[in-house]
């Protein structure tokens, strides 16, 4: 209505009613003070209530939260049981580990030669053969495994390389050469290995393709040559990546846990990819005094730690009876847990109560403070419609 006076031209006369239409008015700007605090009821932030429901901007009462969510107590029987399911889940996952994966004997270990990569052959007392052209150096005589994983020797022809240990390429060479040459000394050594790589992905201080060679290759070496993690790397969830299939890999428990089944041996073409830590966070909102998203350190992190990092309940504005946390779950439903921080066990329970990455934590508005907001939102329009009633006067 303010705006609409404004946009009157300045020589239009303003128009008052007469008194038995004052009333009217009257009543109607009585009807313009009431709806903004119905509209606003519903306007000043989150709420959940001890019910699961919250008023909409028409006034009447949302439908029960139970219909999308399932909502649970936090309890000494629960917090028990979560514990309880937590540390079973955590012995499974490590004895199928151990089952599934563990170290492979390095005893048993070979490398196979792979296209591009050069192969040092030297066949002793025939130097014509080792620097042909009279080449000084014998790493110029080095011969590189073709893309059909052959390569060339003289006398020898097309030799099959590709996929064989360097002592049986030694063989069938020595075997080629002896209808030229008398008990020919050759050694087959691989000059550089260029054909066979892992990769390091993520979060390493120098990501990048790293060669296998005839030196076992496992994750911690890996680790080792690509410089070590970042500090914002997540030990946690690392992922390796091996013909189109996935695992987890958990360093920390390999590094701080000498879980020795996460240090697997890496193939050809493998990729390890370590994720950036910032996905694993909590978050903390509502009536404290710090609202923040809190990084999840490594080990347990309970709902007590969260609301303490966060400066804790706000003591004015907080209804401390009115904490949740709202976790995603595998059924696509919701879970939204509910402490009554007001309760004398209440720190005790928290404590109890371990957080998970992508949790929210919230901590609802007293009543008093919910509608000390509705108020402040009001003030300006109770001002202008103030104002208004003096002109109609």
């Amino acid at each position: 209505m303010m705006a609409l006076m404004m946009n009157l031209p300045h020589s239009a006369p303003i128009h008052i009613p007469p008194a038995g239409r004052r009333t009217s008015v009257r009543r109607a700007l009585g009807v313009l003070l009431l709806a903004p605090a119905l509209l606003l009821a519903g306007c000043t932030g989150m709420y959940l209530g001890a019910q699961g429901e919250r008023p909409t901007s028409s006034g009447a009462l949302d439908e029960d939260i139970t219909a999308r969510a399932d909502i649970y107590t936090i309890t000494p029987e629960a917090v028990y049981r979560l514990r309880t399911e937590r540390q079973a889940a955590t012995e499974l996952g490590q004895a199928r580990r151990e089952a599934r994966v563990a170290p492979a004997p390095e005893a048993n270990y070979q490398y196979l030669v792979a296209p591009q990569d050069i192969l040092n052959i030297t066949v002793w007392n025939h130097p014509e053969l080792n620097n042909p052209a009279g080449q000084l150096s014998s790493d110029l005589a080095g011969r590189t495994v073709g893309a059909d994983g052959y390569f060339f020797y003289p006398y020898a022809g097309r030799v099959q390389a590709a996929g064989r240990t360097v002592g049986a390429i030694r063989q069938e060479l020595a075997g080629r050469l002896t209808q030229y040459l008398t008990e020919p000394q050759v050694d087959v050594s691989v000059l550089q290995y260029r054909g066979r790589k892992a990769f390091a992905v993520g979060e390493f201080q120098k990501p990048g393709p790293q060669p296998i060679s005839d030196v076992p290759l496992r994750i911690t070496d890996l680790v080792t040559r690509a410089g070590g993690l970042t500090e914002r790397a997540d030990q946690r969830e690392v992922v390796l990546t091996r013909e189109g299939l996935t695992r987890r890999i958990d360093l920390y428990a390999l590094y701080h846990g000498g879980d020795l089944s996460q240090d697997v041996l890496l193939q050809d073409g493998d990729i390890l990819n370590v994720p950036e830590q910032r996905y694993n966070k909590v978050f903390v909102l509502g009536e404290v005094d710090k609202p923040q998203s809190i990084l999840l350190p490594y080990g347990d992190y309970s709902l007590a730690e969260a609301l303490t990092d966060a400066g804790g309940l706000n003591p004015v504005t907080a209804n401390g009876g009115q904490v949740y946390v709202m976790r995603a779950a595998d059924s696509g439903r919701p879970q939204i847990w509910h402490l009554n921080a007001n309760s004398p066990d209440a720190l005790v329970l928290a404590d109890g109560f371990g957080l998970q990455a992508r949790d929210v934590v919230f901590v609802d508005a007293a009543s008093v403070t919910r509608w000390s907001r509705v108020l402040n939102q009001l003030l300006p329009s109770v001002s202008g419609v103030g104002s208004l009633r003096s002109i109609t006067r």
